[in-house]
């Protein structure tokens, strides 16, 4: 059901509802208003005609009769009829009648009649005349209060139809009122392209709830528009890249076929092919590396991870994968003397690959000069990592664009890599709660921090 039909119906639900109690409410009022009037009215009528009867041991019609159907009714204290006036003659005066009225001061009683079935009132009293017990009753019929509440009840019921009704016609123009900048907010999101997502919504001055959803649904679609450029710009690069070393392995295999004659040719076909292969397999298993990543999310693996070993262990790697090459590690002397009692909560496989990125990166820019390792703390509750070297750098229009996939600096293009190593870092860095820092200058090389979040034993 559509949120207008909603409000319209809760609105004429809820008012409509009001409406029918109150009406309930003054129904009943009224009622019990014209009943005990009523009953009141009937008690000075019969407090007179006892007085009557004290005195004269009779009782005057014109004297006491003035309401419709009234009639009038003396019994010994036996039970028996003494004396009547108009009698009706349609309610029972039996033993059980006599047997609450000594029970109580005045009984108060009332009756259908037959055979039009309307109602009467009674009331019934005791007195002493001469000494003697005697019994008292009236009963009558309320007609004009009684036609009175009739009318009140029609009046209640066609009134609360009429009202009903206009209050749906302007639940209605309410619901149309208040819900048309939302309808104009649904128009605007319907009239959005798939293929052109840089789109702002309206959004109004005043500070209401469609405002704060335009503004909500602005900064979504923003970052959509960002995921999107995004992709295609990594969908872009990476076929780009993975055209390139398939291209030349098919341009290599072709050649060797035509014109390859002697083994040592083939050789050296198969090793080119090989290489490019191998590129190629490095550029895929980096992309699935980098899908893996962007799907992990809060439940993956977190273990006590000491920083210093992790580091030490990647210097050893680095320095088997390239023979000669100098690294400087500081732990400054707060981190050194608390070593024991820091330690990471994370996934060392990841830290691994995202402080190897960084220190890879280094060596590949800087042509084997020495690169710098810093471990200090930061805040009593951050550790900064920093990798620092003295290569080329990066240039200041590209730090901006940095960690966005298969971008690589302007600088850069004459080393191998696929622009994927600072993205995968970036976002290991976030799945621990950590941040990074970048500063460079072209021809003075780079500094990168890592700031880390660590868990101090008690």
């Amino acid at each position: 059901m559509l949120i207008k039909n909603k409000i319209i119906l809760g609105f004429v639900l809820l008012t409509g509802t009001l409406m029918v109690l109150f009406s309930v409410y003054i129904y009943v009022i009224y009622g019990q208003n014209r009943e005990k009037n009523f009953y009141e009215r009937l008690k000075g009528k019969i407090e007179f005609a006892t007085e009557i009867y004290d005195k004269h041991d009779t009782l005057s019609e014109k004297v006491i009769t003035s309401i419709p159907e009234q009639s009038e009714y003396i019994f010994d204290n036996q039970g028996r009829s003494i004396f009547q006036l108009n009698p009706a003659n349609d309610y029972p005066f039996d033993e059980a009648f006599f047997h609450n009225l000594d029970s109580k001061e005045e009984y108060r009683f009332h009756y259908q009649t037959a055979p039009d079935q309307h109602s009467k009132e009674g009331l019934a009293i005791s007195f002493m005349n001469k000494g003697v017990k005697r019994y008292a009753v009236i009963t009558a019929f309320d007609q004009n209060n009684r036609e009175m509440l009739s009318s009140l009840a029609l009046i209640l019921v066609y009134g609360n139809m009429i009202l009903i009704f206009l209050i749906g016609i302007a639940g209605y123009l309410l619901a149309v009122v208040a819900l048309k900048p939302l309808t104009r907010l649904v128009h605007e999101i319907e009239a959005i392209h798939p293929n052109n997502l840089n789109v702002q919504l309206a959004e109004h001055t005043t500070r209401n709830e469609v405002a704060i959803v335009a503004g909500s649904f602005n900064g979504l679609l923003d970052k959509i528009n960002a995921l999107v450029e995004t992709q295609r710009s990594f969908i872009a690069y990476a076929s780009h890249e993975l055209r390139t070393p398939l291209a030349a392995i098919s341009g290599i295999l072709e050649t060797s076929i035509k014109y390859d004659q002697d083994l040592e040719s083939a050789q050296t076909s198969a090793a080119l092919a090989s290489g490019e292969l191998n590129k190629a397999i490095g550029l895929t298993n980096e992309l699935l590396l980098l899908s893996k990543i962007e799907g992990i999310d809060s439940q993956v693996k977190m273990m006590p991870v000491d920083l210093v070993e992790l580091t030490l262990d990647l210097i050893n790697t680095m320095n088997k994968r390239n023979p000669g090459q100098e690294f400087d590690l500081f732990i400054s002397d707060g981190y050194a003397l608390e070593s024991n009692n820091i330690t990471l909560n994370g996934n060392e496989e990841l830290l691994k690959t995202a402080i190897g990125n960084i220190i890879d990166n280094g060596i590949k820019y800087s042509d084997g000069k020495k690169i710098f390792l810093r471990i200090e703390m930061n805040t009593d509750a951050e550790v900064r990592l920093t990798v620092i070297d003295t290569g080329i750098g990066i240039v200041q229009s590209d730090l901006n664009r940095i960690f966005l996939p298969m971008a690589r600096g302007m600088n850069s293009t004459e080393k191998k890599g696929f622009g994927l190593g600072l993205t995968l870092t970036r976002k290991i860095i976030d799945l621990h709660k950590g941040r990074i820092e970048i500063k460079s200058k072209p021809g003075h090389g780079t500094e990168i921090s890592l700031f880390l979040p660590v868990q101090t034993a008690v």
